[in-house]
């Protein structure tokens, strides 16, 4: 499971004025997997590792961007898409 202090370790934040945001990020983050992926991964060990992974990859990215919005030139996230094809497989 992903937590506040994991996140902020992954993206070398030291600081606390951001932490209500990267916890609504890390909230956001899990429905918006568990919603594209269903949540019979979480029987599975590896699995949730793949999921921690992407969880942290979209808050990352959220928390760079300040949104959700993907720019139209951006290729298909190739990562993204395979992990929550890889999950999805537990449904």
């Amino acid at each position: 499971m992903t937590t506040l202090t994991i996140v902020k370790q992954h993206m070398r934040i030291d600081y606390d004025d951001e932490d209500p945001y990267i916890q609504t990020l890390i909230e956001t983050s899990e429905i918006y997997i568990d919603s594209m992926a269903g949540e019979l991964y979480k029987e599975d060990e590896k699995a949730v590792k793949l999921a921690d992974l992407l969880q942290l990859k979209l808050i990352n990215d959220m928390f760079t961007n300040r949104g959700s919005e993907i720019s139209s030139n951006l290729k298909t996230d190739i990562i993204t898409t395979s992990i929550l094809d890889k999950l999805s497989n537990y449904s």
